[in-house]
């Protein structure tokens, strides 16, 4: 295993950019929060806490590469290309969502295509051997696509983890797994769930590289992220990341998490912000200046204010489409 202190491999555009995705996740995250408060929305997964590796690990990604997050990722879809229009569409369960077509919770089970976004699925840790999928195929194409897994500390303890890690070891795959380990399995601390914290000890197990980067520092996070990505590129085989996070909402909005976390610990999480952190990194090197940081949030709030009034007033599905695209 091997911990990273690399930075300064982006360039001033391109942070900043990644600024503004991770302003444009806490708008929406915010705005459903609000939603759900006044029963216009059904739920939320929060991803307050996770923009950075989100960010980070999808910026090292190519245009034909292939993303396969877990429910919870919302910023690495808007890297992508996801609009705030497009994601309160998926929120309203509106005909036009390109999501899912109004099928699924928000962020519960979807995919985009043109994205390259594979389906997100709400059982947990079933997409990572999907993922070693898409890569087999990949390399046996021979298409030079590298596709990204992401998923929580909880996924490493399913049987999924192991079978989809082994089989992109053995077969030197495309592709790069990066556990958001925010210390919880929904309610469940990590010193229940595994004798060893630290998830990339074990890539030792599959003879492949195990990095661990704090998470909320984006440009450690994109440095190592990127190494991984280009390895995988080489045809080097996968890496398995462990990006060391902290979760700052309840799982969801179904949860509480004042039942199991200390007041004490969670005030602790808001202060490892990464959004926070990467501003004072951004005012620091004179990128940008707190009045900027500040305006940049108010216009991702107003925008995801506006998208959320313009998704609720869009057409709903039609009752006669509920079986479309149905296969059993």
């Amino acid at each position: 295993m091997a911990t990273t202190t690399r930075t300064d491999t982006a360039t001033r555009e391109q942070y900043l950019q990644l600024h503004r995705f991770m302003c444009m996740a806490k708008a929406l995250d915010d705005r459903m929060h609000i939603l759900v408060k006044q029963g216009r929305a059904p739920f939320v997964g929060s991803s307050r806490g996770h923009e950075g590796i989100q960010v980070a690990s999808t910026a090292a990604l190519g245009p034909d590469d292939w993303l396969v997050p877990h429910y919870r990722g919302l910023a690495n879809s808007i890297v992508r290309g996801l609009t705030m229009k497009e994601w309160m569409l998926a929120v309203f369960a509106k005909a036009a969502d390109p999501l899912s077509a109004g099928r699924n919770i928000p962020g519960g089970c979807y995919s985009y295509r043109a994205l390259k976004i594979a389906p997100v699925s709400q059982v947990v840790a079933s997409w990572i051997p999907k993922a070693s999928g898409i890569a087999y195929a990949a390399k046996l194409r021979g298409e030079g696509s590298v596709t990204l897994c992401t998923f929580g500390d909880g996924a490493t303890s399913q049987g999924d983890f192991h079978e989809g890690v082994n089989f992109a070891a053995v077969h030197r795959l495309p592709v790069v797994f990066v556990c958001e380990n925010n210390s919880y399995a929904i309610s469940v601390p990590i010193r229940l769930q595994m004798a060893n914290p630290d998830v990339a000890d074990r890539a030792a197990g599959y003879g492949i590289p195990g990095v661990t980067v704090d998470g909320t520092d984006v440009p450690a996070s994109y440095a190592v992220c990127r190494e991984a990505v280009d390895r995988a590129r080489r045809g080097e085989g996968p890496t398995l990341i462990d990006a060391k996070i902290w979760r700052i909402n309840s799982h969801t909005s179904e949860d509480n998490h004042l039942k199991y976390r200390t007041k004490e610990e969670i005030a602790d999480a808001a202060e490892h912000d990464p959004i926070v952190r990467f501003v004072a990194w951004l005012i620091d090197r004179g990128w940008i200046s707190a009045d900027d940081a500040a305006q940049v949030q108010a216009e991702c709030d107003k925008e995801a204010s506006d998208a959320a009034d313009w998704a609720e007033q869009q057409p709903d599905p039609l009752p006669e489409d509920a079986m479309t695209n149905l296969f059993a």
